[in-house]
Formats: structure tokens, sequence, C-alpha cells
């Protein structure tokens, strides 16, 4: 049994179409079946097909401007693979939406650097990059339910995307999608978005990336330019970060840069009473609108080791150059996860080069 609700058709299972079929929200229960365990288009739901061109993790553009083509990303099991080869299911139709409504767009400012993408935050990019980039971190843990817990083929393991909490991957995938879908997202949905000046001459390389599904968050650079984004917090940890990280060094180096990130995370994790997201239908015309509860903000006590383990969990390979205590590696990593070091500030709290 169907209910008609404007001009929207409502499935038993709570999944909402519009009268010519188009999939306007996904219930979870067909989230978790048919985008992540059998592969649909993450976008509309069709099944996979000869008309499935399939979407870059990393967009294309992306790759190509930072010249990471035949880079490669190591991924949580140990395995590597090259940036340009690892991609998740998308039909042709929705892989050329994507790209109208958010790859040229957002690579026009990005490929500029910091100036641009700050002017393009300040005069009306805010809502679009915020979207963007839970696209980004909805593919990355998407492409998860292909990927094996062990590489040890006797194992039977599993995939990784099995050991995901997937109700607040359901909240990133109906916030990535809601503009190919036309759903409005209300601007208090939005999270914590921080954009950052680096000097790329510091850097190694100038594409890095890394997420935290429990802390919600991620952390991308492009060339001078380091974004943070909190994608469920709806500004909270950018209120209890407010004086802590008023001030900070510049340039940041990479191992403060993931600091903080760190920090973001672990704020996030810290929040008590999380906010709750549902799509409306109650507009003049039925629009549909992601929106917002908020409850009273507050906060867990602070727990220092929360924060050293998600600090020592986002310096991957970073940890063989880093010394504490004359200690380097694993050894140094021990000591970070008590959540007493820091590289932005000394023990009186002043900042550090």
């Amino acid at each position: 049994m169907t209910f008609d609700l404007n001009a929207y058709v409502l499935d038993p299972d709570g999944t909402c179409r519009d009268i010519d079929g188009k999939t306007i929200f996904f219930s979870f229960e067909r989230f978790k079946d048919e985008i992540c365990k059998k592969g649909h288009c993450f976008v509309c739901g069709a099944p996979p097909s000869s008309a499935f061109n399939n979407e870059h993790v990393f967009p294309n553009w992306l790759i190509r401007h930072c010249g990471i083509h035949n880079e490669e990303l190591t991924l949580t099991n140990g395995n590597r693979v090259k940036y340009s080869t690892y991609k998740i299911p998308c039909c042709q139709i929705c892989n050329s939406r994507l790209a109208s409504v958010y790859e040229t767009p957002v690579s026009n400012v990005l490929c500029e650097g910091y100036d641009a993408t700050l002017d393009f935050i300040e005069t009306g990019g805010h809502h679009k990059l915020c979207a963007w980039l839970s696209l980004v971190f909805l593919k990355v843990h998407l492409r998860d339910f292909k990927n094996n817990v062990s590489l040890d083929q006797r194992e039977n393991s599993g995939v990784i995307g099995d050991h995901y909490e997937l109700s607040e991957l359901h909240h990133v995938h109906a916030v990535a999608r809601a503009a190919t879908a036309g759903v409005e997202v209300a601007e208090e949905v939005l999270g914590t978005l921080l954009l950052l000046r680096l000097d790329p001459s510091t850097k190694d390389s100038p594409f890095d990336y890394c997420d935290n599904l429990g802390g919600r968050a991620l952390l991308l650079q492009v060339g001078d330019l380091a974004l943070i984004y909190v994608l469920d917090d709806c500004g909270a940890t950018s209120t209890m970060l407010s004086e802590r990280l008023k001030v900070l060094p510049d340039p940041l180096s990479e191992i403060q840069l993931r600091e903080v990130y760190a920090r973001h995370l672990a704020a996030n994790i810290h929040i008590k009473d999380r906010p709750s997201f549902r799509t409306e239908f109650l507009g003049t015309k039925g629009k549909p609108r992601i929106t917002v509860q908020l409850p009273e903000l507050d906060f867990h006590d602070y727990n220092p080791e929360i924060f050293g383990r998600m600090f020592a969990g986002a310096l991957g390979n970073y940890s063989e150059v880093i010394m504490v205590d004359r200690k380097i590696g694993d050894d140094a990593l021990k000591i970070i996860e008590t959540g007493h070091v820091s590289f932005l500030f000394d023990e009186n709290g002043n900042l550090k080069n």
C-alpha cells in the first residue's frame, strides 16, 4: 500500500518517490540492502547494468590537478590501490548529473586555491561545498563494501563495510544526493567547515585525505588549502573549540594539521545529545527538505584519551617521523594516545612553531 503525499508517493518501507518514479528519499533498509550491499547506483538506486560507467571515489579532475593518477592510497586493510582506479557503482546519467551539480563548480574554485575557495564560501558557495564534501565522505565509505577486512583470502572475514554503523552513513547519503533529487537542505543541517591556508612547499604531495566514520569528519588538502568538515554536528564543534583554536600557527605543518582535525573529531564525539535529522514534505507544494531537531547543546566530560586515539589514528605514516619523549614509531603513538601530547601548543597553552 502506498500513500499519495501531494506530488509524492510514500512506500511502506519509508522510501519516497515522485509521481515519475524517481526516488527522492531512500529508506534505511533500502539504503543498506541496495546501495551498500548490492552495489546499485548510489544516486538513483538503479541496479548494475551496461549503462554504468561508475564514479571515481576521488573525482578525476582532482586526481589530474594534484598529479596523483598513478599514485596509490593505503586502505585500512593495508591494501594499496591507485586513485585512478578507485570507483563505486554509478549509472552514466547520474555520473553526468553529479558532474554538473557538484564537480564543475567545486573544481573551478578548489583548483584556484585558498583565496578562490574562501571567496566561493563567502559569496554563497558554502552550502554546495559542504554537500560536495559529504559526497566524497560517502563514496569513500561505500567503497568499503568491496574491500575485504583481511587481505588473506583464506580468512572469511567479510568486507570492511559490514562493521559500519550505517544509520550515520544513511544521513550522509541523503545530504550528498539531495541536490540531484530536488531536495532542499536546511542551513542548520550543515556541519562545521574549517578552511585553512597551507604552505605547499612544505608538503610532500599537493593532496592529502583522511576521515573517520565514528567521528563523522574528514580532512582534505588540495595544494595550498585544507578543508576540515564535521558532517553532523550542526556547528557544535566550532562552539566547543572556538577559544582553543582561535589562533593557529601560520603555516601549519602536516602534523599540526592532523592535530586540528583530530581535535574536531574528539569534539564531535563528546557531544552528549545528537541532532536528529529527517526529510519532510511540508512546503507549500510538498517540496522535500532535510531538517534537524537540535537538542540543548551539552558535552560529556572531556576525556583526553578520546582525543589521543583520534590523533594517533589520524597520523598514519607520519608516525614514522614523529619523536615524543625520544621515542618514535609505535612507541611515540602510544604516548600520543594518552591525549596529553600537542604539536600546536606547549604546556602553557602557547603556540608552538
